[in-house]
Formats: structure tokens, C-alpha cells, sequence
């Protein structure tokens, strides 16, 4: 189902970020991407990449090894149609499976993607096993609200959201899928356990806008 999705929202895909965020993922990723230390010998892989946008920063700060891994065939070619270059290579693959060798990738990246694996857990014990023992992981999601009055607006906002879908892209129910996936992820402190549980030994937890967004980082 999942699948089906994405690859009927490919082409409009980042205006759903838009709409989903008001424009406001842009500048997260920014954020984001302004955490990461990266240089040209390092080798960086990108998860759920979507049509490209943190790879398209992080090759602004330097010519590292850049691997895009999406499980989608028609997000990444709309990711191609937006990075022409050798140090990218575009792998077509699951999170709970990984293609790689252990102790491989310096970082790991996933930005608004993790909500959409079929199991987390297992897609955390891939990333630990592919990280080097110094590399990071950095994950930007969607999360909790802390406070209740943004909370209460954007609990109007999220009803919405699957109109403008249908009005914009004519898609109402995978925005509303998108919603849901939201309302199921994990919280930032489960989160947090969750990646503890798997191993990493010190896990940092930024929140955005009070938790309407929130960059996780976690340590071997």
C-alpha cells in the first residue's frame, strides 16, 4: 500500500511536503544538513531519500560518497531528474534490508521517512550494523507536540491537510495516509528508547517549532 503511494504521489511529491508543512521542511532540512560534518572521504547514505533534497544540500558541503537508497523505483527517478552526479549512487532497497556491508557508511540519514517503514525496529538494526563504529545516524521526523495550544492548531491543521490534497493533487487519501502515519510514529522519548535499545550508545534529541519536528542523533 505503501508503495502504491508513493509512486502515485512521485511527481507531486514535494508539493505534498509543502502542504504537509506550509514550506517549513525546507527549512529543517537545512537545519538538519547544518549538523552534519561530512568531507570528501566520507560515505553517507541517505534512507527513504525521496526526490533528493538532503542529498542535494549535503553535496554543498562536500564531494563525499553519497548513497540514495529509496524503496520506490518512481521516487528516485525523480530524484535523478534533480542530481546529476558520479558521487551519487542510487540504490533501490528496503531500510529493513540493507544492501551493505557491515561497519560501511561514516553517517546515515533519514528525513521524513522513517514513519513509512513497515518495521522500525528492524530498519534501526540495519543502520547499526551498516554504521562504523564512529559514524552517526541523524533522523528528522515529524513528532509530539509539546505545547497544547500548537498542539490543539495543528490537530485542526492535520484535518485539512488530506482537502488540500485532493484539491491540489487530487489525492485525498494519501494525504490522509500520511497524516495517519504521522499520528502512529513514535514519540520522541520512545524513539530515543528505541534506538537505545538497539545500541547506540548516546542519542541527542533536538526538537523544532516546540515538537512539531524533532532531529534525533544517535551514536555507536
Amino acid at each position: 500500500m505503501v508503495q502504491q503511494i508513493f509512486s502515485k504521489v512521485a511527481a507531486k511529491y514535494d508539493l505534498m511536503n509543502d502542504v504537509m508543512s506550509i514550506g517549513l521542511h525546507r527549512t529543517w532540512k537545512s537545519y538538519l544538513v547544518d549538523l552534519i560534518e561530512i568531507n570528501s572521504k566520507s560515505n553517507v547514505l541517505d534512507l527513504a531519500s525521496g526526490s533528493g533534497d538532503i542529498i542535494r544540500l549535503l553535496k554543498k558541503k562536500a564531494s563525499a560518497n553519497f548513497f540514495s537508497l529509496d524503496a520506490n523505483k518512481d521516487m528516485q527517478e525523480q530524484a535523478k531528474k534533480k542530481i546529476d552526479d558520479k558521487n551519487v549512487k542510487f540504490i533501490n532497497a528496503f531500510a529493513e534490508k540493507l544492501p551493505f556491508d557491515n561497519n560501511h557508511f561514516d553517517v546515515i540519514t533519514v528525513s521524513f521517512g522513517m514513519r513509512n517503514f513497515s518495521n522500525i525496529s528492524k530498519s534501526l538494526s540495519e543502520v547499526f550494523k551498516v554504521l562504523k563504529d564512529s559514524g552517526t545516524f541523524y533522523c528528522l521526523e515529524f513528532s509530539q507536540i509539546n505545547n497544547k495550544i500548537l498542539n490543539s492548531f495543528y490537530q485542526l491543521y492535520s484535518k485539512v491537510i488530506p482537502t488540500y490534497g485532493g484539491i491540489l493533487a487530487n489525492d485525498f487519501n494519501s494525504y490522509k495516509y500520511l497524516i495517519k502515519s504521522i499520528e502512529n510514529f513514535p514519540n520522541q522519548v520512545e524513539l530515543s528508547k528505541m534506538m537505545q535499545e538497539t545500541g547506540f550508545k548516546r542519542v541527542e534529541v533536538f526538537d523544532i517549532i516546540d515538537g512539531l519536528a524533532s532531529i534525533h542523533i544517535a551514536r555507536k
